[in-house]
């Protein structure tokens, strides 16, 4: 307990704080790690209902990070060599297409990467991790009162603080925090969003089971020593740290190494996701339900893993869900599952997590710094936040919307892996990465175009991508597609994140990519047609409108 608890403890009334989080899970632990570096005048208090120690391979989803949640976290918080001791440096995502129930894993396309990544990526603990940040935080002085429920929060109007209300979870100890800002970061519980009945259908529905095991569960072993050739193409023995995804029609399955730590014993994190359209949410609601889905979708998996006891289990139905609004003028935001959630594919919920995160700091910078401009500025930077993130959130769930038929195309699936990467690269990433977001208005405004012109792009690509999946019939062959290739566009692309530019270069950097988005777009739908033929591909070109484009 921290000095200032113990002031507040039995008191009915707690302080005053610049900036109550509620929820001490991974996105409200960042926040406050970033809040102490770059608001540290701010006064913070995190509120979280599980208490220390959390176990290690705790049962969460979130562990596989990609490109900018890992700059997030290993730059913008300081994390990088804690990561690289700690956790497991990841070898990118790893993918299986095709289904395997007819077919053994070296007869099936693999698409990933060669080698490991120069930029990195870590397959997080988030047992080990969160019970770190919690450490770091109170040592940066934040102020972390652990066993405890929010139970209500009371926005205040006309400039008012807000009300945090808190409860032990004996409901024995009764508290109420007063906030200048509230970041709710309560998970699926959503205080806020239901509170204010922001929930919205994000028009994607998906399901999910997902379970770990104590050990290594190493996707090599699935091959026997015998295929030479396909051994041959992982030399070191680095195919494990991959997130491997194994797909067909509507459904991937995963494995997700973690660490132990140092001297550390390994665990594995295992899940379904199976899309409405072609799987039902009963066929996985339970672990033995999801084992039978397993032994018939992917056997080659089941029996590796059926023998290893279940540590935990857990299922959502419908997991995605949007938001109307996530950042306020009245000085609150919607952070992690809290506000918005798209997919586990491409693992990109850390990534939301970074942008809103940074978000919320800029907008609280301007709460604690602005002076006499506080409130407009407030106002101003909440507004356009709220819709950079929504209409980012809507292209990235596009993203997901259309990819059911994909997951059993290989052919059709490397080209959409080849146009996302290409995507995230070019914009996401790069505006993450330049911290573009804390341009004035007027400079944002131009990279606003250009958010939108690959937005326009993205919807189209994947309306293409899943009308070819859904013509497609693909002969399963032994293939490895390297992406990214070296040398390639798409490996410059992500050794380009970690160039430096200025403003007017990353820019032109951006406008060139975009013409060259273009260009690949192009390639797609030649690809498409030539793969289809004269019948199917008129057939394609009218579904998605063609002529239009």
């Amino acid at each position: 307990m921290t000095q200032i608890d113990s002031v507040l403890a039995g008191s009915p009334r707690g302080a005053v704080f610049d900036v109550v989080i509620a929820g001490g899970g991974l996105a409200g632990l960042t926040l406050a790690r970033q809040l102490r570096r770059e608001v540290p005048e701010a006064r913070v208090l995190v509120v979280e209902r599980q208490k220390r120690p959390l176990p290690v391979a705790t049962h969460k989803v979130g562990e596989s990070s990609v490109e900018l949640s890992s700059h997030y976290f290993g730059v913008v918080l300081g994390l990088g060599d804690y990561l690289r001791k700690e956790h497991f440096v990841k070898n990118g995502l790893r993918f299986f297409p095709g289904g395997g129930d007819t077919h053994a894993l070296h007869e099936r396309w693999e698409i990933g990467p060669p080698q490991l990544p120069k930029v990195p990526s870590f397959q997080l603990d988030r047992g080990r991790l969160e019970n770190d940040l919690r450490a770091m935080d109170e040592a940066d002085g934040v102020t972390l009162i652990e066993g405890f429920t929010v139970k209500d929060i009371e926005l205040g109007e006309n400039g008012a603080s807000h009300r945090v209300h808190v409860e032990s979870l004996s409901g024995e100890d009764v508290r109420v925090y007063e906030a200048r800002y509230v970041a709710d970061a309560t998970g699926r519980r959503a205080v806020i969003r239901n509170k204010l009945g922001l929930t919205r259908p994000s028009g994607h529905t998906a399901n999910a089971s997902w379970w770990r095991v104590k050990g290594k569960v190493d996707v090599t072993d699935l091959v026997p020593e015998s295929e030479t050739s396909w051994h041959a193409r992982d030399p070191d023995d680095i195919r494990w740290y991959s997130t491997v995804h194994f797909m067909g029609k509507g459904y991937w399955f995963w494995y997700i190494p973690l660490a132990g730590g140092t001297g550390g014993e390994h665990h594995t994190s295992l899940g379904i996701v199976v899309h409405d359209e072609f799987h039902s949410f009963d066929s996985i609601r339970t672990l033995e339900r999801s084992m039978e889905w397993l032994k018939k979708h992917e056997p080659l998996c089941y029996e590796q893993v059926k023998d290893m006891k279940a540590e935990d289990f857990l299922c959502l139905r419908h997991f995605s869900h949007g938001s109307a609004q996530c950042f306020s003028g009245d000085r609150w935001s919607l952070i992690g599952e809290a506000g918005v959630f798209a997919d586990p594919f491409y693992s990109p919920g850390s990534d939301f997590i970074a942008i809103a995160n940074s978000f919320t700091t800029q907008i609280i910078k301007a709460m604690m710094r602005g002076g006499d401009e506080a409130e407009s500025r407030v106002k101003q930077l909440a507004d356009r936040y709220d819709r950079f993130y929504l209409r980012f959130f809507d292209a990235a769930t596009e993203t997901y919307r259309k990819s059911a038929p994909l997951l059993g195309s290989p052919r059709a699936m490397a080209a959409k892996i080849y146009w996302d990467d290409f995507n995230y690269w070019s914009f996401v990433c790069q505006y993450f990465f330049r911290r573009l977001y804390e341009l004035p208005d007027a400079e944002h405004a131009r990279f606003d175009a250009i958010a939108e012109s690959f937005r326009t792009l993205q919807f189209r690509a994947q309306k293409l991508l899943s009308e070819w999946a859904k013509r497609a019939n693909d002969a399963q062959k032994q293939q490895h597609v390297t992406l990214p290739p070296v040398p390639s566009i798409l490996a410059n692309l992500h050794l380009d994140l970690e160039k430096e530019m200025t403003v007017d270069e990353v820019h032109a950097y951006m406008i060139d990519k975009l013409a060259l988005a273009e260009e690949v777009l192009d390639e797609v739908v030649l690809r498409s047609l030539a793969a289809l033929g004269p019948v199917l591909g008129a057939e394609l070109a009218k579904e998605v409108d063609l002529a239009s484009w």
